[in-house]
């Protein structure tokens, strides 16, 4: 289900806050990061964040107490398909909210690290509605991940993006692989 932005945007301030006040840094990646880099042109269904595995258990903690969010699942490590690494679910105004940590997807044989630490010196700072400022990763960081999982529609969109814009980072450099 896609929801209005408006919504989205909502929740994110809500979360944006409450991140902040604890100094836990997030990067936006999924649908919304899709969304605000020109890939996806309905309203995400959803708002993915990545943190840094060191900032689980304190946000676990952070968000058992706070009433106004629900948690569906707890953040931990769950490994499904190509995709591994801590995983949880909340929801907040209506709106759920996906919390990732040091995820690694399989990829070409390889299984890649997408981590906070690694990704954020990729990432591009956009405003969101005029309403919070967040970090994405750049497009070549988020076709990777499109690509794994699968969502070719947006890896096309976001190679388009990327032609047009001549942007040249170098992946490499943002993701490690990781032998297991």
């Amino acid at each position: 289900m896609r929801l209005g932005i408006d919504k989205l945007v909502k929740a994110l301030v809500k979360l944006d806050n409450l991140l902040g006040r604890h100094h836990i840094g997030y990067i936006v990646v999924g649908s919304l990061a899709d969304y605000l880099l020109g890939a996806l042109t309905t309203g995400p269904g959803d708002i993915d964040i990545l943190v840094s595995g060191e900032n689980v258990e304190k946000l676990n903690a952070i968000i058992r107490r706070k009433r106004d969010i629900v948690v569906l699942v707890p953040i931990r490590w769950r490994e499904e398909g190509v995709i591994k690494g801590l995983y949880g679910r909340v929801l907040l105004d209506g709106v759920v909210i996906d919390i990732l940590a040091s995820v690694q997807l399989r990829y070409s044989g390889k299984w890649i690290l997408f981590s906070y630490e690694n990704l954020l010196p990729c990432t591009i700072e956009t405003r969101l509605a005029n309403a919070v400022t967040v970090r994405v990763p750049c497009p070549e960081i988020q076709a990777v991940a499109d690509k794994v999982l699968g969502r070719q529609d947006r890896v096309k969109a976001i190679e388009d993006i990327v032609k047009r814009k001549r942007s040249e980072v170098r992946v490499d450099y943002c993701l490690l692989t990781v032998s297991h």
